[in-house]
C-alpha cells in the first residue's frame, strides 16, 4: 500500500508523467487518492484536485489540446467556487511561463441545465469576498504583441464582460473577435475589444480557460439530470483521454535512445588532397559526420532532456533561426584568438579552440552556465563550422563530448519541412554590442 501511495504521489509530482503512466495509474485512480486517502476531498482539509484539458490557442491562433488543473472546489447553495490553474502561452521558455490561477464562481441554475449556469465572479486576484487572493495573473504585462492590453485593463475592460454570462452564451465562442455584444451593458458603451484581439495568447484563452471550466462544473452530480450535461461529460472523458495519450507520446518521444553524436558509419575527405575518404569516428566534430542532422532533426525536437543554442550573433539569428532554439553568439561571447591579449575584446577565452586559455577568472564559470556540463546539447550555426570550434573548445575544458551534437547549420535547414518551424524575418535588423560586467580578468602574460 505505501508503495501504491509513493507512486500516486510522484505522479502528482511530475505533471506529464500522470498522462504518461496512465496505463498503470489512471487520472481518476490518482484523484480518487488524493480527494481520498489524502485528506482532500468534501468535508476534509482541502478540496478537489482535477487535470482537465482545455483547448488552448496560440498567437498565429493555432490550436492544441493542453491541460489545466483544478486545486480547489466548494459548493455552495446556489453556486461552486473553483480556482484553476493553466499556462496561459505555451510557445514560451520555462524562465517566463508562470502559471496563471483564475478565481471562478459557476452558478447552480434552478433549472438545472449547463447552458444556465452563469459566470457569477472571475478574477485573477481577490475572491468574491476580497479577503483572499484566489487568483494569480501569470502572464505577461503588457502582452509584447499588445501593449496597450495591460493587466488593469484586463480587469476593467474584459472580465467585466463575463460577469453574467452564461455558459449557452459563450459555448459557440471561438475567440474573443466573437464578442458581438462586447460593448453592450452599462458603462461599456465606449469600450472596444480591439485592444485585447491583439492579445491573442492572453485574451483568448481566458475564454478556452472559462469553456473548460465550464465543461468540468457540468462533471457536478447537481446536472445528473441535464441531457447537454451528460453530453459535455463523455466529451470531457474523451478529451482528458487524448490528453494522457498525447502527454504519454510525448514522454516516449522524449525518452526515445539518443544516437551517439558521430555516425561511425559515414565517411568523409579528411583533407582537400585525399583520394580516399576516412571513417568518422568519435572526436569529428564537423557537420558531415554528425548522427543528427536536417534529415532526422525534426523526431529530437521539442525535448526536456535536450538544449538546443544557435551559436551565430543575434542579428543573423533574429533574420532566420528555428524556433526555441536559444541564440549563445560564438564569435562576440565565447572565442577569439586575440582575446586574452586585448583587453578591448569581450570574449570567454583566446589562445586556440584546442588549447583555449580563459580570459577571466569565471571564464569556466560563464562557459558551464551557457553549455551546462552532463546536459544534452544541440548546437547549430550558419554551417557547422562554429559549432566545430565550440566543441573542441568545450572538449578542452573538460566537457563530455558524447552529449554534445554538431547538427549542422541554418543553411542545412532550407528544405520545405522545417518552414512550420522557422522564423524567417529579414526585415529585422539588430546591431548589438556584446560585453560582460563584473567580471575579473586575467591580465595578459
Amino acid at each position: 500500500m505505501m508503495k501504491r501511495i509513493a507512486a500516486l504521489l510522484l505522479c502528482l509530482m511530475m505533471v506529464l508523467p500522470i498522462a504518461a503512466q496512465a496505463s498503470e495509474l489512471s487520472l481518476g485512480e490518482v484523484n480518487d487518492f488524493l480527494n481520498g486517502s489524502a485528506k482532500l476531498g468534501e468535508g476534509s482539509k482541502a478540496n478537489q484536485v482535477a487535470v482537465i484539458p482545455f483547448s488552448h490557442i496560440d498567437g498565429p491562433k493555432e490550436e492544441d489540446l493542453f491541460y489545466a488543473f483544478v486545486p480547489f472546489k466548494y459548493v455552495a447553495r446556489s453556486y461552486i467556487k473553483y480556482q484553476v490553474t493553466f499556462i496561459s502561452c505555451t510557445c514560451r521558455s520555462a524562465d517566463v511561463n508562470v502559471w496563471s490561477t483564475a478565481y471562478v464562481e459557476l452558478t447552480l441554475p434552478s433549472s438545472g441545465k449547463i447552458e444556465d449556469a452563469a459566470i457569477r465572479t472571475l478574477s485573477f486576484d481577490a475572491d468574491s469576498t476580497e479577503h483572499y487572493l484566489g487568483g494569480f495573473w501569470g502572464d505577461s504585462n503588457p502582452p509584447p504583441t499588445a501593449p496597450s492590453a495591460t493587466y488593469e485593463k484586463v480587469k476593467t475592460e474584459m472580465i467585466p464582460y463575463y460577469i453574467g454570462k452564461t455558459y449557452g452564451q459563450l459555448m459557440g465562442y471561438s475567440t474573443i473577435a466573437d464578442f458581438a455584444d462586447y460593448a453592450e451593458g452599462e458603462g461599456r458603451a465606449d469600450l472596444t475589444i480591439d485592444a485585447f484581439t491583439g492579445a491573442t495568447v492572453s485574451s483568448n484563452n481566458i475564454l478556452r480557460i472559462v469553456q473548460a471550466l465550464f465543461a468540468y462544473h457540468a462533471t457536478d452530480s447537481f446536472f445528473d439530470g441535464d441531457e447537454k450535461a451528460l453530453e459535455m461529460r463523455k466529451v470531457f472523458e474523451a478529451k482528458k483521454e487524448m490528453v494522457a495519450s498525447a502527454a504519454a507520446a510525448a514522454v516516449t518521444n522524449g525518452e526515445v535512445e539518443l544516437p551517439d553524436p558521430v555516425d561511425t558509419t559515414k565517411t568523409y575527405l579528411a583533407n582537400k588532397d585525399d583520394t580516399e575518404e576516412t571513417v568518422c569516428a568519435p572526436g569529428n566534430f564537423g557537420p558531415t559526420c554528425s548522427a543528427i542532422n536536417s534529415e532526422n532533426l525534426r523526431q529530437y525536437l521539442g525535448r526536456t532532456d535536450v538544449k538546443y543554442i544557435d551559436l551565430r550573433d543575434y542579428a543573423d539569428y533574429a533574420k532566420k533561426h528555428i524556433r526555441n532554439f536559444e541564440c549563445i553568439p560564438y564569435f562576440a561571447l565565447i572565442f577569439n584568438a586575440e582575446a586574452c591579449n586585448d583587453a578591448s575584446l569581450p570574449q570567454l577565452y583566446g589562445g586556440t579552440v584546442e588549447d583555449p586559455i580563459p580570459v577571466y577568472e569565471e571564464s569556466d564559470e560563464l562557459l558551464e552556465a551557457l553549455f551546462p556540463k552532463g546536459k544534452v546539447i544541440f548546437l547549430m550555426c550558419q554551417s557547422g563550422g562554429r559549432v566545430n570550434n565550440l566543441m573542441k573548445l568545450l572538449n578542452a575544458r573538460g566537457w563530455d563530448m558524447s552529449k554534445i551534437y554538431n547538427i549542422g547549420g541554418m543553411a542545412h535547414y532550407a528544405g520545405a519541412e522545417y518552414r512550420d518551424i522557422v522564423t524567417d524575418t529579414p526585415e529585422i535588423i539588430i546591431s548589438a554590442t556584446y560585453s560582460f560586467e563584473g567580471l575579473t580578468r586575467i591580465a595578459p602574460k
